[in-house]
């Protein structure tokens, strides 16, 4: 269970999908790209126990009347924010300008970035890292208006993370001066909470013209 919003990763696999490449979150409850050398980094101690909870300083009983008194041993965010850092200067060295592109669903990321493409793609060197949950779709537009792009499925995870990003740019290696668009998944709770080591996040909205 993610323990920052409540959501979780798939524990039946990954599948796969059409011909783009893919990085996918890990099988394990709080999801990571991986490669073969790395570790994890959970809430536990060496022999289990939970590193966050309470601090105490010698035994004593609880009053029930009391409040509780609750001291964080650790950012749930610090890994996340490390590795952003770690995106975010990997961007900076090589002049790439990123943007992460936020909305609830349907509001018209895919869209936008279709006719940036158009508009802008002759000009610049665009790359877009795409974040869905199951399927491809929106990859595979972006590679038909004339991007490169490279998708991530989270599973069941509604958010992508610093994790994902940083080995999406090693498979996607946009190069110098480009323009990096990070289309995160529809829902505009979690992806607000994750920085992934973009420069700028942009929300993107729809409204009801008919109202």
């Amino acid at each position: 269970m993610c323990t920052t919003c409540g959501c979780s990763a798939p524990r039946d696999g990954h599948q796969h999908l059409g011909g783009l490449p893919h990085v996918h979150a890990g099988d394990h409850d709080h999801p990571h790209t991986h490669s073969d050398d790395h570790e994890h980094a959970h809430p536990h101690g060496a022999d289990g126990e939970h590193e966050l909870g309470h601090a105490h300083e010698g035994a004593h009983d609880h009053d029930p009347r009391s409040p509780a008194l609750i001291r964080l041993e650790r950012d749930v965010l610090a890994k996340n924010d490390r590795l952003a850092r770690e995106n975010r200067a990997w961007l900076t060295r090589r002049g790439i300008l990123a943007l992460n592109l936020v909305s609830s669903p349907g509001a018209g990321k895919t869209t936008l970035l279709e006719r940036t493409i158009h508009d802008l793609g002759s000009d610049l060197a665009i790359h877009v890292i795409e974040g869905d949950q199951e399927t491809s779709r929106d990859a595979e537009r972006i590679q038909a208006a004339g991007a490169r792009a490279l998708q991530i499925n989270t599973g069941r995870v509604c958010h992508l993370e610093a994790a994902m990003i940083s080995q999406a740019l090693i498979a996607l290696d946009p190069p110098s001066g480009s323009v990096l668009f990070i289309e995160n998944v529809g829902n505009l709770v979690c992806p607000a909470l994750f920085d992934l080591g973009e420069h700028a996040k942009v929300v993107v909205t729809s409204l009801d013209s008919s109202r």
